[in-house]
């Protein structure tokens, strides 16, 4: 064609040496960049080996905490761990020699053996009684409120004590020596185990007032004796003190009764054994 140049054959460019390290990193950046991506998720970054080594390291330990057996706690350290909370949070009373024990609440004030001749009672109404009908009996612990606690109140004294006369009957051990005119409703309770079996009991004078409940119980050749009260100053001489019910007090010291335990004395375990 006129004016037309004749076709050329196809050229070659020619590559700037200097220019080829360039490209050959550009190259391998978006190769790698590509693969990663691919790889993980999207919008997140790749792991590097130190983080994918310290998950499977941590899944792992999991696994062998999981897998570890959870060691069994013995009947003899429960018992051993409750005790310990019982001596903590209440006064404890044991008597090898008779087999019996019991918890009440820490503040009260516990007196073993006999009651001193100073004891505040029953107030006017004489001292805390024992109801043996036979001779031999022992008192083995006595717990009071101590002196103060209801202050301004009719409340003189409140009291939970525990005898015993070993080698009774049963038959002398179901008799209290309580009178007649004192005697209020009969009471029945079984004491871990041992039956009990006593009245509610009641006297009065113009100054001061008790309600009491005495039981007996046989076991182990030996007549239990438990006895639980509350000495209030009478009407006449209330005054314009606050009237607290004796009622609630006893139900108070009844949880002290609950916490009863009798066991054979420890003679007899020696005697077994010999």
């Amino acid at each position: 064609m006129l004016g037309s140049q004749p076709d050329r054959p196809f050229e070659e460019v020619s590559l700037n040496p200097a220019l080829a390290p360039l490209l050959c990193a550009a190259l391998l950046y978006t190769v790698s960049w590509a693969l990663g991506c691919s790889r993980g998720s999207p919008g997140s970054h790749p792991a590097d080996g130190s983080q994918l080594a310290a998950s499977e390291s941590l899944r792992m330990a999991r696994q062998r905490s999981d897998d570890k057996p959870v060691p069994a706690i013995s009947g003899r350290k429960l018992t051993l761990e409750k005790t310990a909370q019982r001596a903590a949070t209440s006064l404890q009373f044991s008597n090898p020699e008779f087999g019996i024990a019991f918890d009440a609440p820490k503040g009260y004030v516990l007196k073993e053996g006999d009651l001193p001749q100073m004891d505040r009672g029953l107030g006017y109404l004489g001292p805390i009684p024992m109801h043996f009908v036979a001779p031999g009996g022992v008192r083995l612990a006595t717990v009071e409120a101590p002196e103060g606690v209801h202050p301004g109140t009719n409340i003189v004294n409140e009291f939970f004590t525990v005898s015993a006369h070993y080698e009774s009957t049963a038959e002398s051990c179901a008799a209290l020596d309580i009178a007649s005119e004192s005697r209020g409703a009969v009471v029945t309770r079984d004491v871990d185990s041992v039956a009990f079996h006593g009245f509610k009991e009641h006297l009065a004078a113009s100054l001061h007032q008790y309600t009491g409940t005495y039981l007996h119980g046989y076991a182990n050749e030996t007549c239990y004796e438990i006895g639980y009260g509350v000495a209030t100053v009478g009407e006449e001489g209330a005054g314009n003190l606050r009237r607290l019910d004796p009622d609630k007090r006893l139900m108070n010291l009844e949880k002290i009764l609950a916490s009863v335990r009798i066991a054979a004395p420890e003679f007899e375990h020696h005697t077994a054994a010999e």
